[in-house]
């Protein structure tokens, strides 16, 4: 999905647009990990549940994640699309905690590193490095200006297929404007895992651990030019989100520091019945998960990150599609974390029109026949599943 934002003069000429970006995630109290442009559920790490908060930027309405501390070490999201990136830029904000140090993003696909942000321990300076899908390096840029410490910094890493330029700007100016000579019309893989804070594994390449806050991570496939950098920070607000899910979190542990995601506040957490709404609690609480796997007699995944696709709006599978469960979920992400934690789950159809049932159909294939149905969305599990 992409958003345009257009200005006209009187006469009605459009003089400028705005690309928006492919995927956008909050990385805040008001939405955390999911994926607010209606793409679908991105899934994480089941443990990645409570965060440490802070203030964010004065320009965006909700906290920010900290990163690095004993709670959350480093987050994840799952990227997946069919088609290569060709045009790439990723815009992020970024409070570092003291001195920039360790990798504040690295982006896999398979087991080959793409992308990398890390700072330099000993002068501050940040590496910004891109490899193809051969592992040969794409490009590589130093510059010490997008992060300062305890400082909230905007920033925007770019590189242009056509000639291999790569620029950064921080707080909408720029500050790296180079091409350093290595091949052109370079295509980056557009599908894998991008981590924030650390490297995977952990420290591969010594003490890589970041630490700081960081919020509103943006994938961007069309060329941001400089005149839009401050432009595009208005999709971190919440009124040019779409989300087709939630996440709910409870009041500050004061021991921790940290708050844990909750169900919604009118959802109940009690063990359902065959009428009643799954919950995100009955999902992680495992005493709770083993109650229902008995009852729907359901196996454990060992998937526990992906990626689910709209692959159909409006339409629902044909009654006889054969379903391994037909549950009611609290929400969109409870029904993609349930499909996540069932084995042998590739597909699902969720539905919330008419009189507000959420419907969640489970399948262990991918549904070919298809019927329209006004409100059903059918969702299917990214092909390259990581655990």
């Amino acid at each position: 999905m992409h958003f345009f934002i257009f200005l006209f003069t009187f006469a009605g000429t459009v003089i400028a647009k705005t690309p928006g970006p492919l995927y956008q995630w909050p990385l805040g109290d008001r939405a955390a990990l999911v994926e607010v442009l209606s793409r679908g559920p991105s899934m994480f790490n089941n443990g990645n549940q409570c965060f440490e908060f802070g203030k964010n930027s004065d320009t965006i309405p909700y906290q920010a994640i900290m990163i690095g501390g004993t709670t959350v070490p480093h987050l994840s999201v799952v990227l997946d699309e069919t088609e290569s990136f060709r045009n790439l830029a990723i815009s992020m904000y970024v409070k570092p905690i003291g001195k920039p140090t360790g990798t504040l993003l690295q982006y896999k696909s398979d087991s080959a590193e793409t992308i990398r942000i890390m700072f330099d321990p000993y002068d501050g300076l940040a590496m910004i490095s891109f490899r193809d899908k051969y592992d040969i390096t794409a490009g590589i840029v130093m510059t010490e200006h997008i992060a300062t410490a305890d400082i909230w910094t905007h920033f925007v890493i770019q590189r242009t297929y056509k000639t291999g330029r790569i620029t950064v700007y921080a707080d909408g100016k720029k500050v790296v404007d180079e091409d350093d000579k290595f091949q052109d019309e370079i295509t980056l893989p557009a599908s894998g895992v991008l981590r924030i804070g650390n490297t995977d594994p952990p420290d591969a390449d010594g003490n890589q651990q970041f630490k700081g806050f960081v919020s509103c991570l943006q994938i961007f496939t069309d060329n941001v030019k400089e005149d839009d950098v401050k432009a595009i920070q208005k999709f971190c607000l919440p009124d040019k989100w779409s989300p087709g899910s939630q996440e709910y979190f409870g009041p500050e542990d004061k021991e921790t520091g940290t708050r844990c995601e909750m169900d919604p506040p009118d959802s109940t957490s009690n063990m359902p019945l065959v009428n009643q709404l799954l919950t995100m609690t009955h999902l992680l609480n495992e005493r709770k998960w083993t109650d229902i796997r008995t009852r729907f007699n359901w196996e454990n995944s060992q998937t526990y990150n992906a990626y689910f696709r709209k692959s159909a709006q409006n339409m629902a599978p044909v009654p006889e599609t054969v379903t391994i469960g037909d549950v009611k979920t609290v929400n969109l992400k409870t029904c993609a974390r349930l499909c996540l934690r069932v084995n042998g789950c590739t597909s699902f159809a969720f539905t919330s029109s008419g009189n507000g049932v959420r419907r969640c159909i489970l399948f262990d294939v991918v549904p070919l026949k298809l019927e329209a149905k006004h409100g059903v969305n059918c969702y299917t599990l990214n092909s390259r599943q990581r655990s």
